[in-house]
């Protein structure tokens, strides 16, 4: 007799299906289980160190609002960070410079020591270039918020610049004075990596391009008085001509800048033409007539006027000021436009390190042109090129004036596009 093979039982579909939610549910307690026993995520706190000169006769009035501005930055993403539950928290470790090329080599050697190896800073082209070989070396990156000096212009070095060269400004200065009807100018400039390359700039474009006539003067940045220098440019100015077709070009900082207008205030041939600034010359301690009556006096009746590389209006901005002034009351960013810079620069120091992952000099240079590429700041838009600086701003025209209440303030009257190359006058 045969035997009957045995029959294969049927797993019935909701039989099935109950199979497998309950194991989908056994192992949701299981992690959940795990969670909870595990330890929360320690926290870390990662060191941006502010390489940013508050003392000393070059940022003794800038250099504090620019610092708070980077502190700013650590501050907003803190919270944010706080808001993310996420263990990871930023410290801003503020070291001064001085605003000199030893007081910044010195600065970075501090805050290497310190374990540093993110910095905002230094402010200056000078300070920059004295920096580039320790901070290549060491593999430390640092994001200057005002250089603009074209000699720190260096492929795949450790130097990060928030703000365009001086390329673009020159352009856009050269055109303004042309389109203003000057066609000789008498230049006086700092002897350093950006005074000396700005002049360069200037002068090649307005003499090649605009066909105008320049004399000029370079001075020691470590000079205390200036007399010699600025009798020499009251000398180029009367080679020149005074005239209504001349002018004066100062690249100066703070207080290279207040002794050059205190000698030129008694000197009748400079006294008698109007002076045109770099973008380093749009400085609050020029228009502190409780200082320097004098001084403010001067550069009201020569009408100083230069650019600055500024955005339009937008929201990032806005916000920037009114958070700024709400921390600091004491202080107005709009006295400092290199500000917003220093916002977006310790922004972007940042957001390199949570896009590497890791605190790590390497990873986050690798990062930065990245995170760049698509950040639209406080001040602008901040892609960069193949030398690790801002592309492109356009720039805003100012000049000393005043205002209904008979305030001394810089008067923005026009606005050089960088796509098109072209000036255009506010109505």
């Amino acid at each position: 007799m045969a035997v009957e093979a045995p029959k294969v039982k049927k797993w019935s579909m909701p039989l099935i299906i109950a199979i497998v939610v309950i194991l989908i549910l056994a192992g949701s307690l299981g992690w959940v289980l795990l969670q909870l026993g595990a330890p929360a995520p320690q926290q870390v706190t990662y060191p941006i160190g502010l390489a940013i000169a508050t003392s000393g006769a070059t940022y003794q009035s800038d250099g504090p609002i620019r610092r708070d501005a980077a502190q700013l930055a650590i501050d907003q993403m803190n919270a944010q960070l706080v808001a993310a539950a996420s263990p990871i928290r930023f410290q801003g470790i503020p070291d001064d410079t001085q605003g000199t090329a030893d007081g910044a080599k010195a600065s970075f050697q501090r805050l290497a020591a310190a374990g540093v190896k993110v910095v905002v800073g230094p402010l200056s082209t000078g300070e920059a270039t004295a920096v580039l070989d320790f901070i290549n070396t060491n593999h430390i990156v640092a994001i200057s918020p005002s250089s603009t000096g074209v000699t720190a212009a260096v492929p795949n070095d450790f130097l990060f610049r928030a703000p365009p060269t001086d390329i673009p400004q020159a352009k856009a200065l050269s055109q303004l004075v042309s389109s203003l009807g000057y066609t000789k100018v008498g230049i006086i400039y700092r002897l350093d990596d950006y005074g000396r390359g700005f002049e360069q700039l200037f002068e090649q474009r307005f003499e090649t391009v605009y066909g105008g006539q320049t004399l000029n003067v370079s001075y020691d940045i470590s000079a205390q008085d200036l007399a010699t220098e600025v009798g020499q440019l009251s000398t180029n100015v009367q080679t020149l001509g005074a005239g209504p077709q001349t002018a004066v070009l100062v690249v100066a900082f703070e207080g290279d800048g207040i002794e050059i207008f205190n000698e030129a205030r008694l000197d009748t041939t400079l006294s008698s033409v109007r002076w045109f600034g770099s973008e380093s010359m749009r400085r609050s301690a020029f228009l502190n007539r409780t200082a320097r009556p004098g001084v403010v006096d001067f550069v009201l009746n020569a009408n100083l006027t230069g650019f600055f590389a500024s955005p339009s209006l937008n929201p990032i901005s806005t916000a920037f000021e009114q958070a700024y002034t709400a921390k600091y009351p004491s202080r107005d960013p709009k006295k400092s436009p290199y500000s917003y810079y220093s916002y977006d620069s310790a922004m972007l120091a940042m957001m390199g390190v949570l896009a590497a992952g890791k605190y790590d000099g390497d990873a986050v240079k690798a990062m930065i042109p990245f995170v760049a590429q698509s950040y639209l700041g406080a001040s602008g838009s901040k892609a960069m090129d193949a030398n690790g600086d801002a592309i492109a701003a356009d720039y805003v025209a100012w000049h000393t004036a005043l205002d209904a209440m008979s305030k001394e303030y810089f008067a923005e009257f026009a606005r050089w596009r960088f796509a098109t190359e072209t000036l255009e006058f506010y109505p």
